[in-house]
């Protein structure tokens, strides 16, 4: 590291105190730096954003509760990426912007959208096509997109074969990513959003007994107070589908699994992650009988794993 006014100053201040002293010119939303007492410098790094910066330069906390805007959208109140959902619209133009100094990208439903319900980080379209749902849920980093199929009769319609999204950009362009996913990169290619394949579960997870999902330590965000119970992401027992991402122009979209989506043991409501919401990092979890979770945000301990009554890991 090499040697700064705000180094040495939080050295000489550390040296005096006898304690460490944070370096805050060098805070960032994912890391933090500090000033030992012995001379030297401890760099805190994290996967996940610790803090969100605000225009006037202050630190404050991530805070992805969704607030109406002036201008008709509804976005976060603090995360690391400026993105908006729409307020509704009878085009559905713009249902998701997602911007960073680099650019923007935005998807658009090919069809009007109704004003939504907001609870908490998610915007609830209701009926976008008869018995589907569709919900918007911002994160500290991105967003997830779900539709949610309620019912077997909603299941049945052509309109779910194909889900498709009309995509665009300013300064970026969607292009396919790795395994089938999306990438949103820029004039010189470089990426600056991406997510994996789309994904679709099931909810057979909720008739499992409360003893065998309590195994699972699905934990809240502590920087995302806007969370609860996550329905962006399958559940223990959910069955799951994979589902690849195709880009053709200025379109995305997949093609469900029509055995998971119309199955005679299929438990409903049925989700739908039809684009992967982008972000700007990823974390995965993929367990050894097939399931993967896309933005983990659970915890299951380290050690030897078990799965006989849900995943449990200890320390033998």
């Amino acid at each position: 590291m090499t040697d700064s006014v705000a180094e040495q100053t939080a050295l000489a201040q550390a040296g005096a105190t006898g304690e460490p002293v944070e370096i805050t010119a060098e805070r960032t939303e994912y890391s933090s730096t500090t000033a030992n007492p012995d001379g030297s410098f401890t760099l805190t790094q994290s996967t996940a954003p610790q803090r969100v910066r605000a225009d006037d330069g202050s630190w404050g906390g991530v805070d992805t509760t969704l607030v109406r805007r002036a201008d008709g959208s509804v976005g976060p109140k603090a995360s690391v990426v400026d993105l908006a959902f729409t307020g509704g619209s009878s085009s559905g133009k713009d249902m998701i912007r997602l911007g960073s100094k680099q650019g923007s990208v935005s998807l658009g439903w090919p069809g009007a959208l109704p004003e939504p319900a907001i609870d908490g980080a998610t915007a609830t379209y209701a009926n976008v096509m008869a018995g589907v749902d569709l919900e918007l849920t911002a994160t500290a980093e991105g967003y997830h997109e779900v539709l949610v199929v309620k019912s077997a009769a909603a299941a049945a319609s052509p309109e779910l074969e194909q889900v498709s999204l009309s995509a665009s950009g300013e300064g970026l362009r969607v292009v396919p990513g790795a395994g089938g996913g999306l990438r949103a990169v820029d004039e010189n290619g470089n990426t600056v959003f991406k997510g994996p394949a789309g994904q679709m579960w099931d909810s057979a997870g909720s008739q499992q007994t409360v003893s065998q999902s309590a195994r699972v330590t699905a934990v809240d965000d502590p920087q995302d107070p806007a969370g609860g119970g996550n329905t962006t992401q399958p559940g223990v027992g959910d069955s799951t589908a994979v589902l690849p991402v195709h880009v053709d122009g200025e379109a995305v979209s997949v093609t469900p699994d029509l055995g998971l989506l119309r199955g005679t043991e299929t438990v409903y409501p049925v989700r739908i992650d039809p684009s992967v919401g982008l972000g700007v990092s990823e974390r995965s979890v993929i367990s050894s009988d097939g399931d993967r979770w896309w933005q983990f945000d659970g915890d299951y301990g380290v050690g030897l794993c078990g799965n006989a009554d849900g995943y449990y890991c200890g320390n033998g």
